[in-house]
Order: structure tokens, then sequence, then C-alpha cells
């Protein structure tokens, strides 16, 4: 599995530009306030995607499906099928046009001839991102080329149809007008922004450092004088806050179901859970049953 991958702040002159790209497992995908920019997912497994409102879909291998800007979504892998997800953000002025002029931007999942072509495509730009190899305005046209070869790989067959709902381009991406004179503190502000964001993500410290130009050591400083708490540790209480009002809302789920919703492994989210408010996950989810009867 590759780790949920954020880029830099993008250059405001980018009309397209790469936002995130990683892979994971087949697990539940919970997003009650959508994403900030257009996903594209691909799946190497079978699930169901639901948007409400809309309706739900279901995505087989070897197949694409794109939800745009603050569309609520979730993904239900089936449970008999072991596979991954890949998914690629696009942000930019431009994303929503080249994408419907392309005929991407459908209602359902199409079908991609030479998917793994495509997949290798997008673990090959992981890895440059990675290794610090792709600079944002090369990855601006990476992803340009990438979204021109998936049109040119989607099944024919598959008819393209209007778009899900209407998408705004507020909130597309996390920008500062007014520039601190404090540059550690405008880091700091993105950084908080980016985890709030991505909590329910493989978001790693390590990115997020590189996503707001400062080092692991830096960023955690930072965190230090502000919140008294590293970096690590500030992203799994919030994980674990999260968890908490989640369950809250959904006192019948299971804990495993909680711990996907933050992507958490479950095991681990049962011993931070417990550490954190001094119960397990499994005891919280009781004592609310009761109180609901």
């Amino acid at each position: 599995m590759l780790a949920f991958r954020l880029t830099g702040l993008p250059d405001s002159r980018l009309p397209l530009y790469l936002y995130c790209v990683g892979t994971q497992e087949e697990k539940g995908l919970h997003r009650p306030d959508g994403f900030p920019v257009y996903q594209l997912f691909l799946s190497r497994g079978e699930g169901q995607f639901r948007i409400p409102g809309k309706g739900t879909w279901t995505m087989g291998a070897g197949q694409l499906f794109i939800v745009e800007p603050g569309v609520a979504h979730e993904y239900v892998p089936h449970s008999k099928t072991s596979g991954e997800l890949g998914y690629i953000g696009i942000g930019g002025a431009s994303a929503k046009s080249v994408l419907q002029s392309t005929g991407l931007l459908q209602i359902e999942p199409c079908h991609i001839s030479g998917f793994e072509i495509i997949w290798s495509r997008m673990t090959n730009l992981w890895h440059a991102l990675d290794q610090g190899a792709t600079e944002m305005w090369n990855t601006s046209t990476l992803i340009y080329q990438l979204i021109l070869d998936i049109a040119q790989s989607k099944n024919p067959s598959d008819v393209v149809s209007v778009g899900i709902g209407s998408s705004t381009a507020q909130g597309e991406t996390i920008t500062y007008s007014n520039r601190e004179s404090d540059p550690g503190k405008d880091a700091l502000i993105r950084a908080v922004a980016l985890m709030h964001t991505h909590y329910q993500d493989d978001l790693l410290l390590k990115h997020v450092a590189d996503a707001v130009g400062y080092s692991v050591q830096h960023l955690n400083r930072l965190f230090h004088q502000h919140y008294d708490v590293t970096g690590h540790q500030y992203m799994q209480r919030l994980r674990l806050q999260k968890a908490s009002e989640w369950l809250d809302k959904h006192p019948r789920a299971s804990v495993r179901e909680a711990a996907e919703t933050v992507g958490m492994e479950v095991n681990y989210f049962i011993r931070m859970y417990k550490r954190e408010f001094g119960e397990t996950p499994g005891k919280g989810i009781k004592h609310r049953n009761q109180l609901q009867i």
C-alpha cells in the first residue's frame, strides 16, 4: 500500500495540479463533508460508493469513479473480496473543465482498458513525489497527461452523463491571502488545516511537513510551542476525538467501523482510545446503547 501522499502548497498560477495520491487496502471510507478537490478512484477490488441524495453504485476491478469537491460520500468494500483502492486528488481552476471536456466527469463508474498501465503510472507518480524528484510544475504536466491517457483508455461503451451536482471552487485549496509575518505560524496553521481535512487518511507527519515546507523536527517544535504536544500526538488526539464524536452519532456501530472511519488499525485504535478516554471503545459503545435504551 502507498501511504497517503500530499504535495506542497500549489503555485497560484497553476490551472491544474496534483493535490494527493496513494492507495489503501479495501476498507470503509466515510466522508460526510466531502473532500477539498476532485478525487479519481481506481479500483482493484469491488465495493459500493454511496452519495447521499444521488444514489449508490457498485464499483468493480478495473474501474474509475470520480467524486467532485465538497460532495459527501461513502465507500463500502464487499466483504468477500480483497484488493486496493487507488486515489488521485486533483485541484485547480481548470480541473472541472478538463475532466468534463475529456468525458470523465460522469455520475457512475466506468471501465478502463489497460487499467494496470494507468495504475502503474499512478504508483510511479507517488514514488517520484516520495523521493522528492518531482516539482509542482512538473506534476501539473504529468497529471494532465495522465487525465488524457485515462480518457483515451475509457471504455467507449460508457456513456458520458452529467456530473455529480454542481461544485464550487471554495475550499478547493488552502491559501492565505494575508500572509503572516511569522512564517512558522503560517506553516503551523496550514499543517493543522491539513490534519483536520485528512484525519481519515493514512497521512504521515513527514508528508504534512513536506507539504508546508518544513522538516519534521522543525514542525514538531512549532507544535510543542503552541499546543505542548508533538505533531503526531496532535494528529492522534484529533483522530480519537473524531472517532468519539462519530460513535456518539452511530451508537450501534462496531469498534472496527469507528477505527476505519478515522483511518486507524483496530487494535492500535483500541489501545490509544483507552489511553485517551480511560475506557475501551467497546465499553463506550455499550454505555451509549444502555443510555439509548
